[in-house]
């Protein structure tokens, strides 16, 4: 497969390739198929609802993106971030034939401030381009990249106050180790709108402060489960290895049809 991968890449350019493997990865979850290997995308269908305003920090290609934007509806709508400006041409191919009042796209990293710029790196692993693993570079003498980009950074609520919304009902957010700094930069958002959140949280650190951040904020912690989403206690989060969701404690009664509810994806 990696053969394959670099064959493609060469034959296609990196553009060319993203375009390619994102396109059919789309199109395979929209015909149904990997329901136990991304249950997690296939039950943004439970989670979003038209109308919803959803936000998807750290877009990537846009395969939670074309999802969400589908499912918001005319009345809805996706706002998205994504700090690598080639995942942004993707991600706006892969989003062509959804209107634009339904979607949009901040070409940006979020952190806990504004800054000009921050270096992005994607890693290159045995000649093969990790574009799902692209994450701020910390040290510029880092080599384990081949492809670096210089961003702007912003925080989560200037991007929220750039948009007329009177509503934030869900945040998927996976930003590689970092979402530490990305969920606490939406802290007016979250006291205004509590919106449900599903992330994804490598390193115990980072689990750590991102877990303690919003249940004190009146969060609780579910984990998908059968179908439906199953309640777990801060003391058993470092015993999964999965995406986190987590629920305000006034959005319950609304979300109650996703907590156990036994919907069968598989």
């Amino acid at each position: 497969m990696k053969f394959v991968r670099k064959i493609l890449v060469k034959l296609l350019g990196l553009k060319g390739y993203l375009s390619l493997v994102s396109r059919i990865y789309i199109r395979l979850i929209r015909l149904g198929f990997y329901k136990n290997k991304y249950a997690e995308l296939h039950f943004i269908r439970q989670i979003v609802e038209p109308g919803n305003v959803v936000m998807d920090v750290g877009a990537n290609l846009g395969y939670y993106s074309f999802f969400m934007a589908k499912f918001v509806g005319a009345s809805g709508k996706l706002i998205s971030v994504e700090p690598i400006p080639l995942f942004c041409e993707v991600w706006r191919k892969n989003l062509r034939k959804i209107p634009e009042a339904q979607k949009v796209l901040f070409n940006c990293a979020l952190g806990t401030e504004a800054k000009q710029k921050v270096r992005m790196a994607i890693p290159v692993v045995d000649g093969v381009v990790r574009h799902g693993l692209t994450r701020i570079q910390e040290n510029p003498s880092e080599k384990h990249s081949e492809l670096s980009f210089d961003v702007e950074m912003s925080t989560g609520d200037v991007v929220i106050s750039e948009m007329n919304i009177q509503r934030l009902d869900f945040v998927k957010c996976d930003v590689e180790g970092f979402e530490r700094y990305v969920i606490p930069s939406l802290s007016m958002a979250i006291e205004k709108y509590q919106p449900m959140f599903q992330i994804e949280l490598s390193g115990n650190e980072n689990r750590t402060e991102v877990v303690d951040f919003l249940t004190n904020k009146g969060y609780s912690i579910f984990l998908l489960k059968h179908g439906g989403l199953s309640t777990i206690q801060k003391s058993d989060i470092f015993t999964v290895d999965q995406d986190f969701y987590f629920i305000h404690e006034t959005q319950l009664s609304t979300r109650k049809n996703l907590i156990n509810s036994g919907i069968d994806i598989k």
